[in-house]
């Protein structure tokens, strides 16, 4: 047995505690720590914390589940108030077993009988400006905040409460080759992300991203709950069944810019992008610039028990944002399932240097599909090669 599992005591059995052997390797002072494939699996019943200049390794197919009625993150960096450096996780499935937690917290009460926005003194309408994630259960299966130079990649998120992950104030990250396994909620099928990205992230790539979510797969949001404005950030390669969708952007006053999306594949209910203000009364505007959308193939899905299908646009600005520079190009939707539009520009909504190229539609329906619609305004819209057939 390695050296390392016999000097801190860890199990891998899924039976007996493995928390406080896993954190005391973290909390040693090595650069790497490497956890060997278990017997069964680590059980973990408290939020793991790494250190900055750490590595976390172990095979993809190491698993590490939450234990019963545990309500807390897996793992999340141990300073949030100041910044950390060169954090990476590599591997795993992080199993946060979520019928065997409390419910969604945002929405449904503990056994103390309150929800999460209870516990911080809010109203469920609002969204506080945090300058860090709240010390509250959260349901996010692990919680990223205020690193440079991180890495998440080979991972495999199992059944969170909520998200996958959230970030925070992270700058010069990747994330890649990660797994969404989503086969069981508590109590809906909603509210489930994969990537969050929240304010203040910066220099980001996401890439090679698996399997459904039941909201959005990734979301880049500015000012939803941790506010700041979020630039540089690639979405390469997402390849989701039935998901929810594959992207949202978000704001309704602080910026998002410069953000690449491209190759998406497979089938959505909600939408596959949506560009959004989301929250905010009516003087609050999105503010979105340089957005490049390319080489999707995807189409329509059906709803789930807990959501509707087929109530957005396939690719959609809402009414509120205000965008400066939006391409979308090299995009197919064969549709069998709704006849969404693929493209709608809301009323209200506002775009400067709007180009739509090679965008094709099929639709297989025994009804019409709309296919490009311009309600708000889009002086003089660039549209080249678009078919609807």
């Amino acid at each position: 047995m390695n050296q390392n599992i016999l000097e801190f005591n860890l199990y891998g059995d899924g039976i007996h505690d493995d928390t406080d052997g896993i954190q005391a390797l973290l909390d040693s002072g090595a650069s790497e720590v490497v956890l060997t494939a278990p017997k069964s699996a680590y059980l973990i019943s408290k939020t793991l914390k790494i250190h900055a200049g750490q590595t976390l390794r172990m095979a993809p197919t190491t698993c590490i589940r939450l234990a019963d009625d545990s309500n807390c993150a897996m793992i999340e960096n141990d300073c949030f108030s100041s910044f950390s450096e060169n954090i990476c996780i590599d591997g795993g499935i992080w199993d946060m077993r979520n019928t065997e937690q409390e419910p969604n917290p945002w929405h449904f009460p503990g056994k103390d009988g309150k929800t999460s926005y209870d516990r911080l003194g809010l109203r469920l309408d609002q969204f506080g400006c945090f300058t860090e994630f709240p010390a509250v259960y959260t349901g996010f299966c692990m919680r990223f905040c205020r690193i440079r130079n991180f890495t998440l990649k080979n991972v495999t998120f199992r059944n969170p409460v909520t998200y996958g992950a959230q970030f925070g104030f992270v700058e010069n990250f990747t994330v890649r080759d990660i797994v969404f396994d989503y086969n069981s909620c508590n109590p809906k099928f909603w509210n489930m992300d994969g990537i969050h990205i929240e304010g203040g992230c910066k220099n980001g790539i996401v890439t090679n991203l698996k399997g459904a979510c039941h909201d959005d797969l990734v979301a880049i949001t500015a000012d939803d709950s941790l506010y700041g404005s979020i630039e540089n950030i690639v979405v390469d390669g997402i390849f989701a069944e039935q998901s929810h969708s594959a992207v949202r952007l978000l704001s309704h006053g602080i910026s998002v810019k410069n953000i690449q999306i491209r190759n998406i594949f497979g089938s959505y209910y909600t939408y596959c992008i949506g560009i959004t203000k989301y929250h905010g009364g009516p003087e609050e505007r999105g503010v979105m610039h340089n957005i490049s959308i390319e080489n999707i193939c995807a189409a329509s899905s059906k709803g789930t028990k807990d959501v509707v299908g087929g109530k957005y646009p396939f690719i959609w600005v809402q009414s509120g944002v205000d965008i400066e520079g939006l391409r979308i190009e090299n995009v197919f939707r064969e549709e069998k399932t709704y006849p969404t539009p693929l493209f709608r520009l809301d009323k209200n909504a506002n775009v400067q240097n709007l180009i739509l190229r090679n965008i094709t539609q099929k639709n297989l329906l025994n009804s019409p599909a709309a296919f490009i619609e311009l309600l708000g305004d889009s002086e003089n819209p660039i549209l080249n090669e678009c078919r609807d057939i």
